[in-house]
């Protein structure tokens, strides 16, 4: 992190325009740095929004405004930003990648506000001063809602519609925003958007593994590594599904007590599902950890697969780093820096006092997660925080999606966890696509995403 010399307040505003469904919306861009105080008070960091507000008639405020980040911990609101919702979008890859203007934009429907938590992108600490407050599960979300807030007030927009947009991390940090703005009697959004959730109560025996099945038997299906009977991904996982939510839990359920008939016929249906041997599953008592997976479902091929994308392939012999970097599906940010930079600088008149940091492992390394939130990761629970604000507001809705080939947050893993919370399951929309951990990395998937996203978001607003 390069920190900055001093507070600043800098507002730097610029006029664009971009067709939308044969409509040209002329949109202001607008980037606002904030002060972001410390235990006593003073300033210790400066945080970074970049909004985008259509000049279009709003009656007494109504026009909608997303407020979205990413996760990490530790990762910039770039792949949102840049990559998915806002109105440019960066395409290509290497030499290649460039700006057009992104039909995938949720700006005909609604502000855009994308936050880089502090420590990330260009949000940065102050010289001298002590910003590790911010980086933990609590003094995160106090911060990123403290710029919302204060977006909100400086723009004149505290009587609009107001919804999160959170990713992977950003999903947990959303939830933790409900739980710290209920104890805070601050007002509460009126929607919530969860995508590639990672929000805790998957974990553990029986749970981890029967949430994970499903995801396996659609990167299985993916990779034809297993006989498909003219089936679709959607069909595929949710007969892994079905059998994931009965047959398997049932048998993990019994552990060393399971008769070996039992054992056998089970890890014969598994096999048949994900591609792995039955003899493997049987030795292993139904239970497949994650790397044994990837590793092994298309050895025979010396390959093995992503975990964030399970499409994604590497030759087994060039995965020589640890986990997770050998991922062949995990970028880390590289290969957009520049790109965003020129961006900033060059269509939103934003002079970036350092690089941007579009991801900061050292955020991600020294995470506290704070007892309050469980103390570790594997510890954590968020979904009671969305039950209790539904509780809190009744008109207050979700929407909760994630990719089939996501083996890093499987999809029903989030679904799980927001189930068995018992939150109002007439409130919440689940959404599955054909993507892995970032759907917006395939067309196709981005393209669907926003327009269920379209839709809920006009929901969201009329029946405020």
């Amino acid at each position: 992190m390069v920190p900055r010399d001093g507070p600043s307040a800098r507002v730097v505003t610029t006029r664009h325009r971009i067709t939308l469904g044969g409509k040209p919306i002329a949109y202001r861009a607008i980037v606002s740095e904030q002060a972001m105080p410390g235990a006593d008070g003073t300033p210790v960091a400066i945080g970074v929004s970049y909004a985008y507000v259509a000049d279009m008639p709003r009656a007494a405020g109504q026009r909608p405004v997303l407020f979205v980040f990413n996760g990490g911990p530790g990762a910039s609101s770039s792949p949102l930003h840049m990559q998915a919702f806002g109105p440019r979008r960066m395409v290509g890859s290497g030499a290649a990648t460039h700006l057009e203007d992104n039909r995938f934009t949720l700006l005909d429907v609604a502000d855009l506000v994308f936050i880089d938590p502090v420590g990330t992108g260009a949000s940065m600490p102050i010289k001298g001063k002590d910003a590790s407050g911010y980086f933990g599960v609590g003094g995160d979300a106090r911060g990123v809602a403290a710029m919302i807030s204060g977006w909100l007030a400086a723009n004149g927009r505290t009587g609009s519609p107001v919804l999160l947009v959170g990713g992977s991390y950003g999903t947990s940090r959303a939830l933790a925003i409900l739980n710290e703005s209920m104890k805070a009697k601050a007002p509460l959004p009126d929607g919530v958007v969860l995508l590639s959730l990672s929000i805790g109560d998957s974990d553990g025996p029986v749970v981890s593994d029967a949430v994970l099945l499903p995801t396996l038997a659609a990167v299985a299906w993916y990779h034809g590594a297993v006989d498909r009977a003219g089936r679709s991904v959607a069909q595929w996982y949710d007969a892994a599904l079905h059998f994931a939510q009965t047959d398997y839990a049932a048998a993990l359920m019994q552990g060393p007590a399971l008769p070996m008939a039992e054992k056998q016929r089970v890890a014969a249906r598994m096999a048949a599902l994900i591609g792995i041997p039955a003899a493997t599953l049987a030795a292993h008592d139904l239970r497949l950890e994650r790397r044994d997976f990837m590793l092994g479902l298309l050895a025979a091929k010396g390959l093995r697969t992503g975990q964030l994308d399970g499409r994604a392939t590497r030759a087994i012999a060039a995965s020589n780093m640890r986990p997770p970097f050998d991922d062949p599906s995990m970028s880390l940010g590289s290969g957009t820096a520049t790109t965003i930079e020129t961006y900033l600088r060059d269509e939103l008149g934003y002079a970036l006092p350092s690089g941007y940091r579009s991801l900061n492992l050292g955020i991600n390394f020294t995470w506290n997660w704070d007892k309050e939130y469980g103390g570790s990761y594997r510890a954590t629970s968020f979904a009671p925080y969305l039950r209790a604000a539904m509780a809190a507001k009744p008109t207050l809705r979700a929407f909760a999606a994630g990719g089939y080939y996501d083996i890093t947050t499987p999809v029903y893993a989030g679904q799980f966890a927001i189930e068995q919370n018992d939150v109002p399951a007439d409130r919440i929309a689940f959404h599955r696509y054909p993507s892995g951990h970032s759907a917006f990395e395939d067309p196709d998937a981005l393209a669907a995403l926003s327009a269920d996203l379209h839709r809920f978001v006009a929901a969201v607003a009329a029946g405020r």
